[in-house]
């Protein structure tokens, strides 16, 4: 016979298929149970503790248990599309009790403050976001920290600065970021790539580049890189962070995804560096897609012109982000949710990066060769000469699978590498089986 508490769950879960019980609805409260089943109120509690758990229920302090909307189910009953395009993890996998009582504490915490008031973030996120990023190995002042929309906002902005150096080109790996490409070409900004590959970055080349080109910033993605997945080791982070103080040339180094720990001893390029090279940029938008925020840590004798063109900007449209994403952001830093989140994904990662590396080694026989690093949030999948790249994405996405194309990540057709990029972020396990076996039979069909 199963134990009591587990009978009360059942129940409740039954009573929410049936409509009993809906969305927003508070249910019985312990009290109640227990009389109803006859029982103690620890027995009730275990049972409704395992329910948010579950995320079934959600408790609201002094009010009772409510029924959680299941975002994630209505997610995925809408769309039979296997979508390896997006780089964003499911909103259906926040733990929606912790959202909801965050926005509720929110809307408190920040009742007094204006966007107007201050254009470089709200004080007292910026000196939670100064703690958090130490557990990074990013330590810095609150003057050099600035709260941002996120990292193609501080990049633009980025782009449009004067630097120290009077250099005008922009270096990229390739290949690259391909929506911050995108801008760069659009802006006909002067650019330039160095190839990355499994290896990383051929150290030489760079050197040659910055010490014979006027480079104003190497723009450079080391761990998850987008779109390969790779992570440059730390000999050539050292590196990089030397070569950037010997030519004074600036290095852009976007961290996006530093929250996922799969390699505790990594130290980005900024805590090798002189603190005057390196600006370090850090989003939350991966890891917590329904908002936008991001951080920017601005070395001295670049924070006035960062000012400035921050207000600037702001008469045509917000860099900072909105008073309820600040404070919703610094409640989850300095409640500790935001890492016992960041475990759950990291946590996701490792069962799906394990399935889709499996799925990858069929490719082999086929000739066919991959990128995949430790997280497989991103990888790339390398076309022979024969197939076509974007007649692939088309036979691909008539088959509802949607992956990305490599072609948008590089420069010129000098560095291009035929491919897709996939992400295992916003996927099942299920899906990752089913979109392998799609693809690998367009590949043998090309």
């Amino acid at each position: 016979m199963s134990k009591l508490y587990e009978k009360i769950i059942k129940d409740i879960e039954e009573g929410i298929e049936k409509g009993i019980y809906t969305v927003g609805k508070k249910i019985p409260s312990v009290r109640e149970l227990s009389k109803m089943y006859n029982c103690s109120i620890n027995t009730v509690i275990k049972a409704y503790d395992t329910l948010k758990n579950n995320h079934v229920i959600y408790a609201n302090p002094k009010s009772g248990y409510y029924i959680v909307e299941n975002i994630n189910k209505i997610n995925i009953s809408t769309s039979d599309t296997i979508n390896f395009y997006s780089g964003n993890t499911l909103i259906g996998d926040m733990n929606i009790p912790d959202l909801k009582h965050c926005l509720n504490w929110a809307g408190d915490l920040y009742k007094n403050n204006s966007l107007d008031s201050n254009h470089t973030g709200v004080d007292s996120l910026k000196d939670a976001s100064l703690r958090y990023l130490s557990n990074f190995q990013v330590f810095t002042k609150k003057e050099n920290l600035f709260i941002t929309m996120g990292t193609v906002q501080t990049l633009n902005l980025l782009i449009d600065m004067n630097f120290p150096n009077n250099k005008t080109k922009i270096l990229l790996e390739q290949p690259s970021y391909g929506h911050f490409l995108d801008n760069l070409k659009m802006l006909n900004i002067d650019i330039m790539g160095i190839e990355r590959n499994e290896d990383g970055i051929n150290l030489d080349k760079l050197e040659k580049i910055f010490k014979e080109e006027p480079i104003k910033f190497f723009y450079t993605i080391p761990r998850h890189h987008n779109p390969l997945g790779t992570t440059l080791k730390k000999t050539q982070r050292k590196a990089i962070a030397k070569l950037a103080a010997k030519y004074d040339v600036y290095v852009v180094e976007d961290d996006y995804f530093s929250d996922i720990y799969l390699d505790e001893k990594y130290d980005p390029i900024y805590s090798y560096s002189d603190f005057t090279h390196v600006i370090y940029l850090k989003s939350f938008s991966k890891i917590m897609p329904w908002m936008r925020v991001g951080v920017s840590v601005i070395p001295n004798n670049l924070i006035n012109s960062f000012k400035n063109h921050i207000k600037k900007l702001d008469i045509r449209y917000y860099i900072s982000p909105s008073l309820l994403s600040q404070a919703t952001l610094e409640i989850y830093i300095r409640s500790n949710i935001l890492k016992k989140h960041s475990d759950v994904i990291t946590n996701d990662l490792k069962r799906k990066h394990e399935i889709l590396l499996n799925k990858l080694l069929t490719l082999k026989n086929l000739g066919i060769n991959y990128f995949i690093d430790i997280s497989g949030f991103y990888s790339y999948i390398f076309l022979p000469d024969h197939i076509n790249e974007d007649i692939l994405i088309k036979e691909l996405r008539n088959n509802k699978v949607i992956v990305g194309p490599g072609k948008r990540c590089f420069i010129d057709n000098s560095f291009y590498k035929k491919g897709i990029r996939l992400s295992i972020s916003s996927v099942s396990t299920k899906d990752i089986i089913n979109g392998l076996n799609i693809i690998k039979k367009c590949l043998i069909n090309s």
